[in-house]
């Protein structure tokens, strides 16, 4: 988180007529740690960084909720909720973001340094306290 925490105010810095290529370096670099880093959310395996996963995800749990429709099954929608919530969340910064690339231009990047720092604060505090036993502990996910 630190290190992405780093590339964002690095990318935000950047000029205007800086190459597009620096920032989609960078881009592409944080998303593939955040893709071996965060395998699961809440104790479902997910991709994360991708949002297309998060909708094939939401359609097999549609596809099952009508499958299991008369049968009582319901174990399928605690995955498809969390998927659903990602998906949602992914959504909302992306016209958030918008709205303020317009008002911002490049800098609107450093608007992630919000939700990046509760998250970064969040782990550290985990990490130093209730997790703390974990840290040798191999991660689950896919």
């Amino acid at each position: 988180m630190g290190i992405e925490m780093a590339m964002v105010l690095f990318l935000g810095a950047l000029p205007e007529t800086a190459p597009v290529q620096i920032a989609q370096v960078g881009i592409n670099f944080v998303a593939s740690m955040q893709y071996n880093t965060f395998r699961q959310a809440e104790g479902v395996p997910m991709a994360t960084t991708f949002a297309t996963n998060h909708i094939r995800q939401i359609g097999i749990g549609l596809a099952k909720e009508f499958h299991h429709r008369h049968d009582g099954d319901k174990s399928h929608r605690l995955k498809l909720k969390k998927h659903a919530k990602m998906l949602l969340f992914f959504s909302l910064g992306a016209v958030v973001g918008t709205v303020f690339c317009h008002l911002m231009l490049g800098r609107a990047i450093w608007l992630t340094m919000l939700p990046l720092g509760v998250v970064f604060g969040t782990l550290l505090h985990a990490d130093h306290t209730t997790e703390r036993a974990l840290v040798e502990q191999k991660p689950a996910g896919h």
